[in-house]
Formats: C-alpha cells, structure tokens, sequence
C-alpha cells in the first residue's frame, strides 16, 4: 500500500519536484535570474520563477545565449537537441509583468561579482569611425598611436585578434605611414594611409553592430596607465554613451551590494559586501567625472579602477 502511494505521488508530483533550477540572462539589460525551467523549445524557454506557480515564456533571441551556453550548460544542451525548430507563435505578456525586471539577489560577494564580469563583457560604441581625424587633431596625436591604443583596448576586452604580417610588410608600413600624398612628413592630424583600411573595417563593424570593446576593457586599460590608459581616458570623454553605461553597470551592482549587506546576518560577509558597495560607488563617481569640459585625469581613478580588477580576477568569470 506505501509502495502504491509513492508512486502515485511521483506521477502526479514528479514533473514539480523534479524541475530544474537554472538561470538566465536577459540581453537588453542583463539582469540574472534564477528559475525553474517547464520546457526547453527550439525558439522559446517556459519556466516559473522559484516559489512561483505563473508559467513565463521567453524568446532564446532576448537571452544572452553565449552567457546561458557557459553559465547553464543543461539547458543550453537540451536546447541544441532539438532538431526541428517550431514556428514561432505571438505570446501574450504576463499580468504580472516582466520576470526580467529585477535580477536574482546574488547569495554572496562572490556571485555578485561573477554576475558584474558578465555585465562589464557587454559590447560598448568605442569612437566612431568618422569621428578619428577630429580625435587625432583634437588631441594631438598621430593616427598610428590612436591604433595602437584602441588594439591595447581590444586586447584589454577579449576582443583582440592578431593580425598576419611579416617584418617586410611592418616596415614598409611604416615608412609610408610617416609620409603624406606629396611626400612629405605627415602631421599627427593627417590621415595614415594604413589607418583608412582599418577605419572602413571599424565602419563595417559599426553598421552590422558588431562593436569591438566592453566595459571591462576601460576599466583594465586604464588600470594599466600609461599612454593606453589614457587613450582609454580621452575616448570616454568623447563619449558619453559608453561613460553611461558604464556608470549605469556600476551603479546597479552597487545597489545589488547594498542590499545583500542587508540581508546577510555574519558580519565577515556583511562587511565584504559593503567594502564591495563602496568601492563600486567610489569607481562609478570617478567615471562619472569624466567629461568633454573637464581636461583632468584624475590619479584616483586608476587605483579604484586597479582594485577592481583585483576584485574581478579573485573570482573570474
């Protein structure tokens, strides 16, 4: 009779007791939550947020699914199983609105800042093509150096691929490149034959929205210092799209800490999250600083800049 029972009880339960955990993330905000997942399509995910008993249902193309491939290795998979993809059907949106809406409250500092490594990995503006020349003039440099920096900053986001030249064709270049159209020394605000090819490469990368760096490749650079640091520095300052965002990026993680303070009851662990708040607020102001009207490069930004990365490689991706 026992034996009857239990196994009735899995045949009406068991689809519930036996619901993976897994989590996702969305692409438009990258927000990080923990569900429950019903059912794994071809072009969609069903699940249920823990606790919850409401069925979402969600796009794979509004999932970040490089960060899902990595980070939720079961649901990835059961997803490159299924070989016939369904059509895909209108879904009508939730009364109780977006489960995106809010990340999961990380457990710890550690996941935390494994949550904020992906956030920073999203793709940033950089310069924009057409705006290099008006750069190099502004600044004072020659448009070979500004290639160098931005490579230093592909590098610095992962992003770097080297390019296949031989000593011959180097040093043919940069004779060239140290000449104009007439033959004479070229001014640094001069346009680098060179250079043109990779701006059309960039352009090319720009229209199909494939940019080349993030916002953990500014904080390395300018962590480094040195020329690239501030190259790092001036690019920000012409733009005030990637300065937002990383600001935006900041702040958000910042709050996350706080309230992970609160609601954790050791004290070793409640001061490591606030520690953790503080310095993400002290990194976020000192960004936020930065501007077309102000010239200075404050020291103190590379030092917040240069724990953070401390921080970051502790834990890793």
């Amino acid at each position: 009779m026992r034996l009857f029972v239990l196994i009735a009880g899995i045949l009406c339960f068991g689809s519930d007791a036996l619901a993976e955990t897994a989590r996702l993330r969305k692409k438009d905000n990258g927000n990080i939550v923990e569900v429950e997942i019903v059912e794994v399509q071809v072009d969609r995910v069903s699940f249920r947020l823990p606790g919850g008993e409401q069925t979402h249902t969600i796009a794979w193309d509004e999932l970040d699914t490089a960060w899902i491939k990595r980070n939720s290795p079961s649901v990835w998979n059961e997803h490159e199983l299924m070989l016939k993809p369904e059509p895909k059907t209108e879904t009508k949106k939730e009364d109780s609105g977006d489960p995106f809406a809010k990340e999961t409250p990380p457990a710890d500092t550690k996941e935390l800042i494994k949550n904020l490594s992906s956030a920073l990995s999203d793709r940033m503006k950089g310069v924009e093509p057409w705006a290099i020349t008006g750069f190099c003039k502004n600044y004072g440099i020659e448009e070979s150096a500004f290639w160098r920096g931005y490579d230093e900053l592909r590098k610095a986001s992962g992003t770097y691929v080297e390019p296949k030249t031989t000593d011959s064709d180097k040093s043919s270049s940069d004779k060239k490149s140290r000449r104009n159209k007439d033959g004479k020394d070229r001014q640094p605000w001069e346009r680098d034959p060179a250079g043109e090819a990779r701006e059309e490469q960039l352009r090319a990368e720009s229209e199909k929205g494939r940019t080349t760096l993030n916002c953990i490749g500014y904080i390395r650079t300018i962590a480094d210092g040195g020329y690239k640091g501030r190259l790092a520095w001036q690019f920000l300052r012409e733009n005030a799209e990637d300065r937002k965002a990383l600001s935006a990026r900041l702040r958000k993680y910042e709050t996350l800490a706080g309230e992970l303070a609160d609601r954790t009851e050791k004290s070793d662990a409640k001061r490591d999250a606030l520690v953790l708040r503080k310095l993400l607020g002290d990194v976020a102001a000192s960004f936020e600083k930065i501007s077309k009207e102000n010239n200075t490069q404050e020291e103190k930004l590379k030092s917040e800049c240069q724990s953070l990365v401390t921080r970051l490689g502790a834990v890793g991706k």
